[in-house]
């Protein structure tokens, strides 16, 4: 109670004093306080004097309420877009830690399965070899049978035959022998493979990495930001109250008066939003601009680059800009000519296409058609033996 007395004696003193002047202008009258009607009068006039100092404190109660509510408001709202940008990073997380476990489960099975078939090539090859190994010893027991029951000539014979199958035998195995170093090499090259797709993935959770650690950066300045923003409008209400101007009579635009307190706290988390909003979008703008670059660099690449025949002939030039991604085709009648399938035009520059025929003194009518689905302009009349170029005009029809 003393400190709100204190408080109305600081701030209010100007009513305070309007209120003693007041009173001393009633008492200055010298009413006589034995007369009824003289002394009610005064009590009468002294309470309303009262009134000037009264009625502002109690409008500033109820305006110091509307504040209090609209703080907690403001801050109700700022957890939300807080807790907002945390779900948001979390989010994020997750599918990263899904996607790097999927790309280290593919990469595994890969290698498992590749490593399965080689082995599982060299395990026949070294079955089949040892066979044949096998084969090899019954027939020379055999033989060696035959050589103890006969005569010389026969052991001669036997020993030819017996020199033959070696032959054979060792053919056989030179060969099995070159399929068992094939597929060691094979497995080498797997192997280098398979630690060149593990580098890959590396590399790959690496940058994944970092841009998740980015991500958690640039969240946490966000976070940051709408802390302090949060703690400047606290400061700003709290500085507004201690320094609030009073009127000195109820009226009622007091109430309204403190509206654009609201408007000014929302301007400040728009202030704040708009920093993050602007990166977001600089980053798809970038993105966007990335691939259409890398698009219109897969269109040249994939075009066929030739330069103009020295020689004349019939050829048909086109100057046309028909957009990224998009190439034309020519159709009509004349050598090489359909008028149901197109064929595409060689890439000579940006916005620069051309068609040759393969009869250089043969006329022809072209059309040129758009991707092969959309006809451009009007068909084009060659001469046989005369290069004809056409600028955009032709198929813009200006």
């Amino acid at each position: 109670m003393h400190r709100d007395l204190e408080k109305i004696l600081k701030e209010k003193w100007y009513l305070v004093a309007a209120d003693f002047i007041a009173v001393i202008a009633i008492l200055c009258l010298d009413l006589n306080p034995h007369d009824g009607l003289e002394a009610f009068l005064a009590v009468l006039g002294i309470l309303g004097a009262s009134l000037i100092v009264v009625i502002p404190v109690l409008m500033d109660g109820g305006d110091k309420k509307e504040r209090l509510a609209e703080q907690a408001r403001l801050r109700t709202a700022l957890a939300a877009e807080i807790d907002g940008l945390r779900d948001d990073f979390r989010a994020g997380t997750e599918a990263v830690s899904r996607r790097v476990g999927e790309i280290e489960v593919t990469a595994r099975q890969a290698g498992e399965a590749a490593a399965a078939a080689v082995a599982q090539r060299a395990s026949a090859e070294l079955n089949a070899l040892k066979a044949a190994l096998t084969a090899l010893e019954a027939k020379a027991k055999v033989l060696e049978a035959a050589v103890a029951a006969s005569g010389s000539s026969a052991k001669q014979e036997a020993v030819e035959e017996l020199t033959t199958q070696i032959e054979a035998l060792a053919v056989s195995v030179r060969g099995s022998v070159a399929d068992v170093e094939e597929t060691a090499e094979a497995v080498k090259a797997l192997r280098s493979d398979v630690t060149a797709q593990q580098t890959s993935v590396a590399d790959d959770l690496k940058k994944l990495r970092e841009d998740l650690k980015k991500s958690g950066q640039k969240a946490a300045v966000a976070t940051d930001k709408l802390s302090e923003a949060l703690e400047s409008v606290q400061a700003e209400v709290k500085a507004w109250q201690e320094n609030a101007p009073v009127a000195s009579a109820p009226r009622p635009s007091a109430v309204a008066a403190e509206a654009p307190e609201a408007t000014q706290a929302e301007i400040v988390i728009e202030d704040v939003k708009a920093p993050i909003e602007s990166t977001i979008a600089a980053a798809a703008e970038e993105e966007e601009a990335a691939s259409l670059e890398a698009a219109f660099t897969e269109d040249v690449e994939s075009a066929e680059v030739a330069p103009a025949p020295a020689g004349g002939g019939t050829v048909l030039t086109i100057n046309l800009m028909i957009g990224i991604g998009n190439k034309p085709y020519v159709r009509g009648t004349g050598p090489g000519l359909s008028p149901d399938k197109g064929q595409l035009m060689t890439f000579l520059g940006i916005g620069r296409w051309q068609w040759v025929s393969p009869e250089p003194d043969a006329p022809a009518t072209v059309e040129v058609w758009k991707n092969d689905q959309t006809p451009l302009g009007e068909p084009l009349h060659l001469s046989g033996g005369e290069p004809v170029e056409v600028d955009e005009s032709h198929f813009t029809g200006s």
